[in-house]
């Protein structure tokens, strides 16, 4: 009995140490031996810490811990390939806070500008930078021949132009030809009626070998870059309009006579040019060559290309008096512009333009362009193929107002055409 007894002890022995050695192979396999659990430094979760054998050259046991991680498909993005990129945007964070706090504006229109925003390189003095101007003004142009006592040939013009810096936004301003220097730009808008009938406005029917009745009324938009450094103004002008009945320079023309007693009612405007589309590109760059406080003379050229005038020339412009610069404004500066810049408040000077012109193209002669349905027209052999025209002029300006004078004297512009004079008034003012 006691035999027995003590078989089956040991028999429960002996199964009990091999359920142990099933549960933890790795004990005796590897040698390793359980130690207290160590808080992890990772959210992630942990099951158990175990401690390996010391490897050579260690102070003591390695921590090892079991980690059950969750992957997520995801396009991981090294830092060097985004280097060059944020590098252009720091240098462009730096340069748009150097410009606000130097109270500059510059005209995002201009490529030049875009050029120095978004090159890799900095440099805070750019010379080339092109700001926008913040003033507005507008201003009225009057033409009549009536001061000169003659009512024939160009016979009455109106334009209204109005300059704010909010007109950049216009679709308008993208057609402007860019400037690539240092300098200030305004943006305007104009709208404008031209009136043109023969030698004389009292017979009726057609004049052979006189000029036609003509008129067109045009909306527009331009751009003056000034560069004072240089000297230099740069003026970009699109118009587009009707030229024809639909311009309403009979219905103009007849009222104004028909208001006044002694004046006879214009005879002849049903043979007008017939309508037609009036689309045209207009430049003018103008370089200051003698400049001082007291004395300028300017060269200028001009050119014009489209549907109403296709021509060309160049000429000069001569200043004298008491004056502010010319390429430092646009003809008239408010007052606190001028109180900034040291300029003086009170203006008087007297001026002399001459300019010549090649002819390649004239509606308010030749028709439109595309209808050809008008009655009576000169053709390109009648018409003078250079012209002359020459002012005289005074102007004087206080504060934010301007007021100009102009005589115009223009030589024929076709063969058998007279000399022709007409006067100017321009008033600008600041609002």
């Amino acid at each position: 009995m006691r035999k027995y007894i003590t078989f089956l002890l040991l028999v429960l022995f002996f199964v009990r140490c091999s359920e142990n050695e099933e549960r933890n192979p790795s004990t005796q396999a590897t040698g390793m031996k359980k130690t207290p659990f160590v808080q992890p430094h990772s959210k992630f979760e942990k099951k158990e810490a175990f401690t390996s054998p010391e490897k050579p050259g260690t102070s003591g046991p390695i921590l090892i811990h079991k980690k059950r991680i969750k992957r997520k498909d995801k396009t991981i993005t090294r830092p060097e390939e985004n280097a060059g990129k944020r590098t252009v945007d720091t240098t462009l964070i730096r340069k748009l806070i150097h410009l606000r706090s130097a109270n500059f504006e510059i005209d995002f229109r201009e490529p030049v500008n875009r050029a120095y925003l978004f090159s890799p390189i900095e440099n805070p003095e750019f010379s080339s930078m092109i700001l926008l101007s913040h003033e507005r003004s507008i201003r009225i142009n009057f033409d009549n021949d009536i001061l000169d006592n003659t009512d024939r040939y160009y016979t009455n013009g109106i334009r209204f132009d109005f300059i704010s810096p909010f007109l950049k936004q216009s679709p308008l301003s993208w057609l402007m030809v860019p400037y690539w220097g240092k300098g200030v730009n305004y943006y305007g808008v104009s709208i404008g009626q031209n009136m043109y009938t023969p030698f004389t406005t009292k017979t009726g029917g057609i004049h052979p070998g006189d000029r036609p009745y003509a008129a067109y009324l045009f909306i527009g938009g331009f751009k003056i870059s000034n560069d004072p450094g240089k000297k230099f103004r740069q003026t970009s002008e699109v118009d587009l309009g009707v030229i024809g009945p639909s311009s309403y320079g009979d219905f103009v023309q007849k009222s104004f006579h028909n208001s006044v007693p002694t004046n006879n009612e214009p005879l002849g405007w049903e043979y007008q040019i017939q309508d037609d589309l009036v689309l045209n590109y207009n430049l003018t760059y103008e370089k200051g060559i003698v400049s001082n406080r007291r004395m300028e003379l300017n060269l200028n050229g001009v050119g014009a290309l489209g549907t109403l005038y296709t021509n060309m020339g160049g000429g000069f412009q001569f200043r004298a008096g008491l004056m502010n610069p010319y390429f430092d404004s646009f003809g008239y500066s408010g007052m606190k512009v001028n109180k900034a810049k040291g300029y003086s408040k009170f203006q008087a000077f007297v001026f002399v333009t001459s300019l010549g012109k090649l002819v390649g193209y004239d509606a308010t002669l030749q028709g439109g362009m595309f209808n050809k349905s008008s009655i009576y027209t000169l053709n390109s052999r009648e018409l003078s193929l250079f012209t002359y025209q020459g002012t005289l002029g005074i102007t004087l300006s206080y504060a934010g107002f301007r007021l100009d004078l102009e005589q115009f004297l223009l030589s024929p512009e076709f063969h058998g055409c007279a000399w022709h004079k007409w006067m100017h008034i321009g008033v600008t003012f600041g609002i």
